[in-house]
C-alpha cells in the first residue's frame, strides 16, 4: 500500500489513504477524543481497551493536553501517548496515528516542563533570536513526549488594555509581533517538519481589538486595516516559516462570525495570504455560532456555514463527531469539503512522521524535559525582558552589602508571580475550581485533579520566589524582612485576614530599602487579574496594592516596585511615587533569579516596552502607530485632564548606563533606505541599548500612521564602547493596500527616523519617492529589514 510506504510523496501517500477511507473514518480525522474516551476512569488513568475500542472505532484526529489536565509526569505521558497510538495503529483498520496537541504559549502545558517568559516578556527582548531558541526547546520536550501539534504562537496584535489574554500577544506594534511570531514559528516547527512540532498561529483575525477589550467581543476594522496590520503577522509566518495549523477567531467581523466568514477564511487566509494548512476552529467555536453569535438557529446550519467557509478540524466539542454524517448523506455539505480537510489532516501527520514512527522512547523523557540548557534559555530571556521604568537618583543596582532590605507585596514570596495564564499550575488550578463548581460534573474535555488535599504550591516546578533570590544574593551581615502586608493582589473573597499592613509597615521601618513585588497573577477566570476570561475596567494595580504603597511611602523610605504583570497597567501614581520600577512581567520560572541579578547589579536591564502604558484608562486606545488627528490648530488635540501621550511610550526603557546616539547616515537607494547609526555607551556600566527605526508615508492614496516600527537591533556595549549598526529598510517592506487594493509603495515623502523608543528621536530624515506609473507594485510583502552590527 502506497500510504505505508516512506519512500513515497506525501502527496501520493495522502491520496492513496484517503482512497481507502470510509466516511466514518474521514468524519474520524476531524475530530478528537478526550483522555476520558480510552481510559478507565480519572483516577487510575489506565488505558482501556474496551473503551478505546467503544470510543474511537474509527481512530481520531487529536488529542487534547494529555499532560496538561492531569498529574501525569512527563515519561509516564510519553507512556500514555504510546499505549493510545498503539491501540490506534493496530487495533483500528487503516492504523491511523493520533496527533497529541496541547497549548505552548511560554512553554508546554504539562508538568514539570520549562516555564518560559509569557509572550508579552518575550517581546519586551525586543530580540527574536531567543524567542526561536525558546520555540526549539519546547520542540525538543514536545518531541520527546510525543505531542506533535502546538495551539501557539498568538499572534494577535493587541491593542487594548483591558483584554485578559494580553499577555499572550507580543504587543501592540505590528512589526515586533511579526518577528516574535515568525521565530517562535521556525523554532517550533524547525527545518523539517519530520523533527518538528505543527504549529497553530491564533487567532485569525484581529482578536485583540475586541469592543472594550472583552474576550470574543466583537471587532471593527476595515479590509484594509486587517491586510495591513492584523493579518501581517499570520502572513510572515505563513510564508517565511511554513506554518503548519491556523486557529481562527471567536469573535465577529463584518457582521460575521469569523468561523463563518468565507472572506476573512477563504479570500484573505487562503488566497491572499497563500495558507495551505489546516484551518481549525477554536474550542466549540462551530456550535458558538449558532449559540452565541445566534446567526443561525440549528447547529447542522452551524457545521455547514464553518465547513463551507473552510474549518477542517474541530476543538473541544462534538459537532462534527456527532452531526456531520446526516449532512454529508443528505447531500448538504458535499463529500469533497470532506476530502480537503481530512488531506490536510493527513498530510501533517505523513509530514511530521507519524505513519513512519508513532512511537517515543520513554527513558530519554527526562533527560529533555527541563533541561539545563532550557532552563538556561529561560533564564537568559527572563533578564532580557526586564525592562527599567524608572530609577530615581540611580537607587539601582543595590549594594550586596547593604544593611537591611525590607520585602513586601503579595508576590514577594508567591510563586505565582512567575506563571502565565496557560502555564501547567495556573491551568490545573482553573480546572479543580470548575470541578467543584460544577460538583463533580464529567467534563468531556478535562481529567480534573479531584483531592481535597491538593497544594497548588507542590506543582510550581523549582520556582524560587523573589523574597528566596534576593536572601541569596545579600551579604552574610545583610538583614531581609519578609512582610507581605497582602495575602494576594485582590481581595476577592472579602477575606477578613486579608490585610496585614502593620507587619509590612513595621518591617519597612526597620529597613534601609523597601522592595515591593506586585502585579497580578495569571489564570484562566479563577480568581485571578490577567488571563483568558479576565478583562477589566481597571487596569492599574489593584486597590489593595496601591493602599499597601500608600502607607509604605508614608515613612520616607526608598522603595523599589517589581511587577509581574500578564497585562499592561496604568501605572501613574507608582511613577510619581516610587523610587524605582523594574517591570518583570510574568518571567517564567527563572525570573526570581533574573529580577535578583538585576536589584544587585549582577545584570543591566535592558528591555523595552513592547506596549504604551496610559496614564489613564480613559485613554485607551494609546498605541504609538495611531493616524493624525484632523484638526489641531485652535481646537483641542488633547483630553481636558490630560495630555494624549502615553506615561511610558512603546519602545521605552532605561538602563544603569546611558547611550549617546553621535550620528546617524541615510542614503536612498533603488530598492531600499539605508541608515548608519553609531552609538556610544558613555555610563557607568556596561549594558543593552536598543536603536529602532520607524518610517511615516506621507501624501499617498491612503493614510498612514504617524510613525511605524520598521527595524530594531539590540547591542550589548561595554561601557565606553562605541557601536555602528547598518539598517536597510527595503520598499517592499514598506509597502501597503492602495486605494485599488493593489499591494505596493506608492510616490510619497517618506520620514525615516532612529530613536531610543517610539516618542525619543534623535536623528530623521526625509525622501521623496517617485517610481513609474507612481507605484512600485509588490509580488508579496518583506516582512525584515536587515540590521548588520559593523565590525
Amino acid at each position: 500500500m502506497i500510504y505505508k510506504n516512506p519512500s513515497k510523496p506525501v502527496e501520493d501517500r495522502v491520496k492513496d489513504l484517503l482512497s481507502r477511507m470510509t466516511l466514518d473514518e474521514k468524519i474520524a480525522q476531524m475530530t478528537w477524543a478526550s483522555l476520558l474516551d480510552v481510559m478507565t476512569d480519572r483516577h487510575t488513568l489506565t488505558f482501556s481497551e474496551e473503551k478505546a475500542s467503544a470510543n474511537i472505532p474509527h481512530g481520531c484526529g487529536y488529542l487534547n493536553r494529555i499532560g496538561g489536565e492531569t498529574e501525569l509526569k512527563p515519561a509516564q505521558m510519553a507512556a500514555v501517548i504510546n499505549r493510545i497510538q498503539k491501540h490506534l495503529v493496530e487495533k483500528t483498520r487503516l492504523g491511523i496515528p493520533a496527533l497529541f496537541v496541547t497549548e505552548a504559549t511560554s512553554g508546554v502545558l504539562s508538568r514539570d516542563h520549562t516555564l518560559f517568559p509569557q509572550n508579552i516578556g518575550a517581546a519586551a527582548m525586543f530580540n527574536e533570536e531567543p524567542v526561536q531558541q525558546m520555540g526549539d526547546a519546547v520542540r525538543k520536550e514536545m518531541l520527546s513526549t510525543g505531542e506533535r501539534l502546538a495551539l501557539a504562537p498568538v499572534v494577535d496584535v493587541v491593542r487594548d488594555h483591558r483584554f485578559g489574554r494580553y499577555e499572550e500577544s507580543y504587543g501592540e506594534d505590528v512589526y515586533l509581533v511579526t518577528q516574535c511570531g515568525m521565530a517562535y514559528t521556525k523554532g517550533l516547527q524547525s527545518d523539517s517538519l519530520d523533527q518538528g512540532i505543527a504549529a497553530t498561529l491564533k487567532h485569525f483575525a484581529a482578536q485583540g481589538i475586541s469592543d472594550g477589550g472583552r474576550n470574543c467581543a466583537p471587532i471593527h476594522a476595515t479590509k484594509r486595516e486587517i491586510l495591513d496590520s492584523y493579518a501581517v503577522p499570520f502572513e510572515a509566518a505563513i510564508r517565511e516559516a511554513d506554518a503548519a495549523c491556523v486557529m481562527a477567531a471567536y469573535h465577529e467581523w463584518h457582521d460575521m462570525p469569523c468561523h463563518a466568514s468565507k472572506e476573512l477564511l477563504v479570500d484573505i487566509l487562503r488566497k491572499k495570504l497563500g495558507f495551505n494548512g489546516l484551518l481549525m476552529a477554536d474550542g466549540s467555536g462551530i456550535k458558538l455560532v449558532k449559540e452565541f453569535h445566534q446567526y443561525c438557529e440549528t447547529l447542522d446550519e452551524a457545521i455547514e456555514l464553518t465547513l463551507k467557509a473552510g474549518i477542517q478540524m474541530e476543538l473541544l466539542e462534538y459537532s462534527l463527531k456527532d452531526g456531520l454524517k446526516p449532512l454529508v448523506e443528505q447531500g448538504r455539505i458535499d463529500i469533497s469539503i470532506i476530502d480537503r480537510a481530512v488531506s490536510k489532516m493527513l498530510s501533517i501527520k505523513f509530514r511530521l512522521g507519524l505513519f513512519d514512527n508513532p512511537y517515543v522512547d520513554v527513558d530519554r523523557v527526562q533527560e529533555t524535559v527541563c533541561c539545563k540548557k532550557h532552563r538556561e534559555i529561560a533564564g537568559e530571556m527572563a533578564r532580557q525582558s526586564l525592562t527599567l521604568l524608572k530609577n530615581k537618583d540611580n537607587l539601582l543596582p543595590l549594594s550586596p552589602d547593604i544593611a537591611s532590605i525590607a520585602v513586601v507585596g503579595p508576590l514577594a514570596d508567591k510563586k505565582e508571580f512567575a506563571y502565565s495564564d496557560y502555564s501547567y499550575p495556573s491551568h490545573i488550578e482553573f480546572m479543580y475550581h470548575l470541578s467543584e463548581a460544577l460538583e463533580g460534573e464529567i467534563i468531556p474535555t478535562s481529567v480534573f485533579l479531584k483531592r481535597k488535599d491538593t497544594r497548588f504550591e507542590d506543582l510550581y516546578h523549582d520556582v524560587k520566589t523573589v523574597y528566596q533570590a534576593i536572601c541569596e544574593r545579600v551579604g552574610s551581615k545583610t538583614r531581609v524582612y519578609l512582610a507581605p502586608g497582602l495575602k494576594d493582589t485582590t481581595d476577592y473573597n472579602h477575606d477578613p485576614d486579608f490585610y496585614a499592613l502593620e507587619e509590612a509597615v513595621g518591617a519597612a521601618s526597620k529597613a534601609d530599602v523597601v522592595v515591593a513585588v506586585c502585579g497580578d497573577t495569571s489564570g484562566i477566570g479563577y480568581e485571578n487579574d490577567s488571563g483568558e476570561s479576565v478583562d477589566r475596567v481597571k487596569i492599574g494595580l489593584s486597590d489593595e496594592q496601591r493602599t499597601l504603597l500608600k502607607e509604605l511611602r508614608k515613612l520616607g523610605k526608598p522603595i523599589i516596585l517589581v511587577l509581574s504583570n500578564g497585562r499592561p497597567l496604568e501605572l501613574t501614581f507608582e511613577s510619581q511615587e516610587m523610587d524605582a520600577i523594574l517591570e518583570a512581567w510574568r518571567p517564567g520560572m527563572e525570573g526570581a533569579d533574573a529580577i535578583a541579578d538585576a536589584l544587585f547589579g549582577r545584570y543591566n536591564p535592558g528591555g523595552r516596552l513592547p506596549v504604551s502604558l496610559p496614564r489613564s484608562l480613559g485613554q485607551l486606545p494609546v498605541y504609538y502607530s495611531q493616524h493624525a488627528t484632523g484638526k489641531t490648530q485652535f481646537w483641542r488635540n488633547t483630553y481636558l485632564e490630560m495630555d494624549t501621550k502615553p506615561l511610558y511610550p512603546f519602545g521605552y526603557g532605561l538602563s544603569y548606563s546611558s547611550f549617546r546616539y553621535e550620528e546617524a547616515v541615510f542614503s536612498k537607494e533603488d530598492d531600499r533606505i539605508c541608515v548608519r547609526v553609531t552609538v556610544f555607551n558613555e555610563g557607568p556600566y556596561d549594558g543593552d541599548e536598543v536603536i529602532q527605526i520607524y518610517v511615516r508615508k506621507r501624501y499617498t492614496s491612503v493614510i498612514h500612521p504617524e510613525r511605524e516600527l520598521k527595524a530594531y537591533k539590540r547591542v550589548s556595549l561595554k561601557k565606553g564602547e562605541r557601536v555602528t549598526v547598518s539598517f536597510d529598510i527595503l520598499y517592499d517592506s514598506l509597502c501597503y493596500h492602495n486605494r485599488d487594493y493593489e499591494l505596493g509603495l506608492e510616490d510619497c515623502i517618506l520620514d525615516v527616523m532612529v530613536g531610543s523608543s517610539s516618542i525619543d528621536i534623535h536623528h530623521q530624515e526625509s525622501f521623496r519617492l517617485r517610481f513609474e506609473n507612481g507605484i512600485r507594485k509588490a509580488n508579496q510583502r518583506v516582512f525584515t529589514n536587515p540590521a548588520t552590527i559593523e565590525p
